[in-house]
């Protein structure tokens, strides 16, 4: 919808809202149940059940012929097919995006962010470096612009171009650091991660676990649940390597709790196991027991 602030898991960049979606005519209600009731289970993290109503959606949005409404459908589902992990289908929605959203002379700098971050999960690397030199180098807004080069960071940290990620978070910080304008919580949590992931490369554990832990702390104002779960995996990993074991365990505990209530029930097993590994080499044995209930809670909730 462009209409839903957008969040991609483990994803590494926002994709975030451009502003409202387009009007809805008066008498096109199919369209508009279809959506609102996708946005909200959307917001919930039910992707299945998104996912369907946006197929619905842009069903409905292409039988009439409404350009402005089945690029907003299609990218739509797109989102719902990125958290389902189904990033070939996704690619092609919003391929599909671009060409109606060009159809309604519609701005398209976001659907090319989001597809420069499905090839990045796809790994395939030139071509999400492609997308975002086009959106850099084009008239977009501050908010994608910096979406736009927070996520190229990522590539280049993906690509082992450790140089490359420095000259563009150092980029970045003077852009940042020269606007007048306050970063988003949502934004900043990704600038967040590029410190933290850049600092990791380098070596620098103990930097890395601060920037992951705030990345954590932004995403939980911005209301990215799940992309902050996987935040406090990841500071948790730079405590381990810190040797600070009961951060350590501290961390993958509460990304565990958070993924089990979100349904992800084996990241927060693998979690927990983490946890209560790091929790033993502290000698903290609150910590340990506290992630072996877990643990056994999500075991019960989960069996057949």
């Amino acid at each position: 919808m462009r209409a839903i602030s957008v969040a991609l898991v483990g994803l590494c960049a926002s994709c975030a809202s451009t502003g409202p979606g387009p009007t809805v005519e008066p008498g096109d209600l199919v369209y508009l149940q279809a959506s609102s009731a996708a946005e909200l289970a959307y917001e919930q993290d039910d992707f299945g059940q998104a996912q369907q109503l946006y197929r619905r959606a842009l069903s409905r949005a292409q039988a009439v012929d409404d350009a402005g409404l089945a690029a907003d459908a299609a990218y739509n589902l797109a989102m719902s097919e990125i958290g389902l992990g189904n990033y070939d289908t996704a690619d092609q929605l919003l391929r599909q995006a671009h060409y109606d959203a060009n159809r309604a002379s519609s701005n398209t700098a976001d659907i090319q962010l989001v597809r420069a971050k499905v090839a990045f999960l796809r790994l395939r690397l030139p071509e999400a470096l492609i997308l975002l030199d086009e959106i850099v180098a084009s008239k977009s807004t501050q908010s994608i612009h910096l979406q736009a080069m927070i996520l190229r960071g990522q590539v280049f940290c993906g690509a082992g171009d450790l140089d490359a990620a420095k000259s563009e978070l150092w980029e970045l910080e003077k852009l940042v650091a020269s606007s007048r304008k306050t970063l988003s919580p949502s934004i900043g949590a990704d600038l967040a991660k590029l410190e933290g992931t850049v600092a990791r490369l380098e070596g620098k554990v103990d930097t890395a676990a601060s920037s992951f832990d705030d990345e954590a702390g932004l995403l939980r104002i911005a209301h990215r649940y799940r992309d902050m779960a996987y935040a406090f995996a990841r500071a948790g990993e730079a405590h381990r390597a810190a040797g600070r074991q009961a951060l350590a365990a501290d961390r993958f505990f509460l990304a565990a709790r958070s993924l089990g209530r979100l349904g992800d029930t084996e990241a927060a097993k693998s979690f927990l196991a983490s946890s209560i590994s790091a929790a033993e080499n502290a000698d903290d044995h609150d910590s340990r027991i506290r992630a072996q209930l877990l643990l056994e809670v999500i075991t019960r909730r989960s069996a057949p």
